[in-house]
């Protein structure tokens, strides 16, 4: 673990723990789209990040990504002068004086990316090591276009997904029962019946009506139905999974480990998926799938958003073990987002990508990215 590591490097006159961060700079950006498309809340025509550049007085820099601005005067009370590696401390420090772990989040990257690079390691072996060196990615995508033949669309994407060597995927429903079920079962016949096939209805359903449309939908071997309605109705989502023959997953939105506790106590979903740009970061992600793991709840990390999410999301689900610890275990399945994103794409000056359906787990100190200073500064807004 990371203390251990601190620990042998101090025999050698290591300096670390004398670090301290001298400036917090946010950046908020934002990518304007080339085609709309809609999950079943709203028509996306940009992207955004949140994003935390933390600086120490001895160079080093930590980038992280959140899902909120920082409060007034919390960043001199909180980070400046005080010692990176003081995780847990500051978490705790920005919580009390009133930051959101969305907003937390960003800096709680930010720190774990300063460690790895203070200690010349990747953060995934702070976090006490990988357990594969590659992951096994879906995509992401499948969204509603705004264009007069969608099924083909969907279809078409989908079908590249798999040439690509995708051997999962992920589609938006949540659109009403008609087109729910005759594209879902269109995409399904398009990519046959070996690719694990999942669906997000982004909290687009009652309970009723998620409970009918789902059990249309099962007749196409769904791997997990996610988000079928609004994430705080435990009762909601029990009844749910009592009626529905494939996997219940969610949690995307939830903010710091107490939002989850019963959610996952309760077992009202097979497949928890925290974010780790929203739930608080490293920190507290951490605590939620420990949370998880003793429920016998399965952890698949959310991840939609820019590069420094993804990259934070890689190192965090490196670390998590496939489940259960069979040979034929269920695979830590990585959600590798296909939609238009510019801050993905273009943020880093060596993106981590998908090939052949897998991400590879990045070897170099902190979070093993290098961002584009002018690429940054072309989308802040």
């Amino acid at each position: 673990m990371i203390w251990d590591v601190l620990d042998r490097k101090a025999w050698h006159g290591y300096k670390g723990e004398s670090m301290k961060i001298v400036e917090v700079k946010e950046y908020r950006l934002r990518y304007p789209v080339q085609e709309k498309f809609a999950n079943s809340r709203l028509w996306n025509t940009s992207r955004s990040a949140e994003v935390i550049e933390i600086v120490t007085d001895s160079g080093i820099t930590g980038w992280g990504e959140g899902s909120g601005g920082l409060k007034g005067g919390t960043v001199e009370h909180c980070l400046i002068g005080h010692s990176p590696f003081d995780v847990e401390t500051i978490w705790h420090d920005l919580f009390e004086h009133g930051e959101s772990p969305r907003a937390i989040s960003g800096v709680d990257i930010g720190l774990w990316d300063i460690l790895g690079k203070a200690l010349e390691k990747p953060v995934w072996q702070l976090l006490g090591g990988k357990v594969r060196d590659r992951i096994p990615a879906y995509a992401s995508g499948l969204f509603r276009k705004d264009r007069e033949d969608v099924t083909r669309t969907l279809v078409d994407e989908a079908k590249g997904y798999v040439d690509q060597g995708f051997r999962a995927v992920k589609m938006k429903v949540g659109f009403g029962e008609t087109y729910d079920v005759t594209n879902v079962a269109a995409v399904r016949d398009a990519i046959g019946s070996d690719i694990l096939f999942a669906v997000d209805a982004n909290c687009g359903y009652d309970v009723g009506t998620a409970i009918d449309v789902g059990l249309k939908m099962a007749e196409n071997d769904l791997f997990w139905y996610e988000e079928p309605t609004v994430t705080d109705d435990v009762e909601g989502y029990l009844e749910i999974k009592r009626a529905l023959p494939m996997r219940i997953a969610g949690a995307e939105a939830l903010t710091g480990r107490w939002a989850f506790r019963r959610l996952i106590q309760e077992r009202a979903l097979d497949i928890v998926q925290p974010d780790i740009s929203i739930a608080g970061g490293f920190t507290e992600c951490r605590k939620v799938a420990t949370m998880a793991d003793v429920n016998r709840v399965r952890v698949l990390p959310h991840m939609w958003g820019g590069h420094i999410r993804l990259a934070a999301t890689v190192h965090w689900q490196a670390t998590i073990p496939d489940w259960p610890w069979v040979l034929n275990s269920i695979p830590s399945l990585f959600e590798y987002d296909m939609t238009e994103n510019g801050l993905r794409t273009e943020l880093v000056k060596n993106p981590i990508q998908a090939v052949d359906g897998e991400v590879s787990v990045p070897d170099a100190p902190g979070l093993g990215i290098e961002i584009d200073r002018e690429v940054l500064e072309q989308y802040v807004v």
